[in-house]
């Protein structure tokens, strides 16, 4: 009889049960997948079937024709000057190789005189051909091939490595090739499926008819119309901005922003200026189409998704006729100015003018002028770029810290005298005598240095008494801010708020003295942009409500004729803020303003501006001493004379700054006669009576 071993039974027991735990693991993996591709074909059927036809599916987009540019009446101040350009469409089956040789056909039939490229673009030409980059890397030391552990390494590692590998000698090309080059290094930069317009030399009738006729040689090559921008010649040429090529395409600094609105790499930008501030604007509908791809790659079909749409135009506040009129004005004076000498070492002349209620830019002029030189150059930018010193048109915003901060009410009277500092030379108002009472209307009217600097003293915490000694740290540093915080609701020293990019806020020292801080109340400290000094005169006719100063009067489509269509949306200043005083002190910050040029006060400072004026005009006027170098090196003293005014005087339409900086006729009043003919000829253009 034979014997059972029972640790044989036990161990068979043990097996069998694995075996039936690894086969019901089995089972129960496969049951998993089954329900997982249930799941998916039955369940998520729809998801499943849009991710396949995302993958087999390409959207490509290109930009449309640029808006335009017009003045108030509807002139064109900019074109797109159309023109005949080679294009490339880049498919997904074309290679390298075959773009060389497409590029080297095209060359019999384009001429290209501008030639730019570098070692790399030379050697993406040459590795183009397949069997001779197979050369290339199999030339390659092993380590430039493989990794440590021998695998190769990444294609585009292997493909640095033989571009570094190249010598002079193998990338040495004739004139002519390089002409190809530059062909094949503007075709290879296009994504799949993407259009791109080639820079060539201007076609001719019969290149174009050649490109056509030999097109089934040329794969993605097609001849279209492409726009050049252009700036027209005019006053305003100077604040239109720039805008990119399509080789440039995207500012690297502005590039992810631009891409995350759907703009492609080599799309053209405005770069600066209006160009730029209105971009989204100016750009267009870009046409969409979807490219769908079989399972091998190929294309089936081409859908219009988006039809693509001329940009928007828009019109600006300006009207080139009183525009080109100021500038005429300035042109004139500064001239006269230069020819006595008096202006030598001005940096120019410059003009604003705003509608106070709304803020449009009714003009910004001016020109520039090199110490020395004897010519000007026009420079409509100064006007939000350059600063200057003010001088005592500054004194209204100082009458306004006076009441803001409890140091006068109303139109308080104090003692126009001889100030004394311990330690200083006296500071006295112009007329450099005598003592008297004046109100702040008179303070206004006679420009009164005296009046000004007890404010700037209230500020201070302070009395005058002859020979005292001033308050300065913390104490002087709350004055400061208390009288630039009241000059900022104003517009001095502050954003304007206009809608132009690189707008400069003016210059506020961060360090300063307690002297620097006394004569700022009167102007002789911080400086400012015309365009602020014109903001700051349009709060004070729009009875202390400052509105943001803007040049574009409202967007605008097309008409069949691709120019200037129906109103789309009207652009209008902001209300910046109110300035924080009553209604009865700003009325008095205008009797004063109006008494400068209608008053009959001993000391009046501006009735030149009203006679032979065209309406009633209400001003600030305003001297700075300043310090000019002459071409030998000497110093020699100089003055700032400003304006700013508004008119008509109890209906305000049109306020202006006018700047005139560092004439050496410390008596010259040339500034009084161009705020005058301004406003005139605004008067005559626009009649505001």
């Amino acid at each position: 009889m034979k014997k059972t071993n029972p640790q044989s039974d036990r161990d068979g027991n043990v097996i069998a049960f694995r075996l039936n735990i690894l086969f019901a693991v089995v089972i129960l993996l496969f049951t998993v997948l089954l329900l997982r591709l249930a799941h998916m074909q039955i369940m998520n059927q729809d998801f499943y079937n849009n991710k396949l036809a995302t993958a087999s599916q390409k959207i490509v987009s290109q930009s449309s024709v640029r808006g335009l540019i017009y003045d108030a009446q509807g002139k064109p101040l900019v074109e797109n000057e159309i023109q005949q350009v080679v294009s490339f469409t880049r498919s997904n089956k074309l290679s390298a190789q075959e773009m060389k040789e497409i590029a080297k056909k095209l060359l019999q039939w384009v001429t290209i005189s501008n030639v730019e490229v570098s070692n790399r673009d030379k050697a993406d030409y040459y590795l183009a051909d397949t069997e001779v980059y197979q050369q290339v890397v199999d030339s390659l030391p092993d380590d430039k091939r493989y990794d440590a552990d021998g695998n190769y390494l990444s294609e585009s590692e292997i493909y640095t490595n033989a571009v570094a590998s190249l010598t002079p000698e193998q990338l040495n090309y004739s004139d002519e090739e390089l002409k190809a080059i530059e062909l094949f290094t503007q075709m290879n930069a296009a994504s799949y499926f993407e259009t791109v317009n080639l820079v060539t030399d201007s076609l001719t009738a019969e290149q174009v008819a050649h490109i056509v006729a030999n097109e089934s040689q040329l794969p993605g090559i097609s001849t279209t119309n492409n726009w050049q921008r252009t700036i027209l010649p005019t006053s305003l040429s100077s604040i239109i901005g720039t805008v990119t090529s399509e080789q440039a395409g995207l500012p690297a600094e502005d590039a992810e922003y631009y891409l995350s609105k759907g703009y492609s790499s080599n799309d053209r930008v405005g770069t600066a200026y209006l160009e730029k501030q209105y971009e989204e604007v100016l750009q267009g509908q870009r046409e969409k189409k979807q490219i769908n791809l079989d399972r091998n790659g190929n294309v089936e079909s081409i859908e219009t998704i988006q039809e693509g749409q001329q940009g928007n135009n828009i019109k600006l506040t300006i009207d080139l006729a009183f525009q080109d009129g100021v500038n005429a004005i300035l042109k004139k004076y500064f001239e006269s100015e230069l020819a006595t000498g008096s202006a030598l070492y001005s940096e120019g002349v410059y003009a604003v003018a705003l509608e106070p209620s709304t803020g449009a830019v009714l003009a910004m002029s001016g020109y520039s002028h090199e110490k020395g030189a004897g010519s000007i150059t026009e420079d409509a930018l100064g006007t939000i770029t350059s600063v200057f010193t003010p001088g005592s048109i500054v004194k209204g915003a100082t009458i306004s810290s006076g009441w803001e901060n409890g140091v006068i009410s109303g139109n308080q009277v104090q003692l126009d005298e001889p100030i004394y500092f311990a330690g200083s030379a006296p500071i006295t108002s112009w007329w450099a005598y005598g003592s008297f009472n004046i109100d702040a209307t008179e303070a206004l009217e006679y420009s009164s240095n005296a009046y000004m600097v007890k404010i700037a003293l209230g500020l201070l915490g302070q009395t005058y008494s002859a020979n005292m000694y001033l308050n300065d740290g913390d104490t002087l540093t709350n004055a400061m801010t208390k009288l630039r915080s009241t000059f900022a609701e104003y517009g001095l020293g502050a954003s304007t708020g206009i809608d132009l990019p690189l707008e400069s806020i003016g210059f506020l020292p961060e360090e300063y003295s307690t002297a620097n801080f006394i004569t700022n109340a009167f102007g002789q400290f911080d400086n400012y942009t015309p365009m602020q000094m014109a903001q700051y005169a349009a709060t004070i006719a729009n009875n202390g409500t400052r509105i943001s100063p803007h040049l574009v009067e409202g967007i605008y489509g097309n008409n069949a004729q691709g120019g200037l269509g129906e109103l789309i949306e009207t652009v209008s200043g902001k209300e910046m803020n109110q300035v924080n005083i009553s209604a009865e002190e700003m009325s008095l910050l205008r009797q004063g303003f109006y008494q400068v040029v209608n008053g009959s006060g001993r000391f009046n400072t501006g009735s030149a501006i009203g006679r032979g004026a065209a309406v009633t005009i209400s001003a600030k006027t305003g001297r700075a001493e300043t310090y000019t170098t002459t071409a030998s090196g000497d110093v020699v003293t100089a003055v700032n004379t400003n304006v700013v005014a508004y008119a008509p005087s109890d209906n305000p339409q049109i306020a202006v700054a006018v700047v005139l900086p560092n004439l050496t006729n410390q008596s010259s009043t040339t500034t009084n006669t161009i705020t005058q003919e301004i406003i005139n000829l605004y008067q005559s253009l626009h009649p505001m009576n």
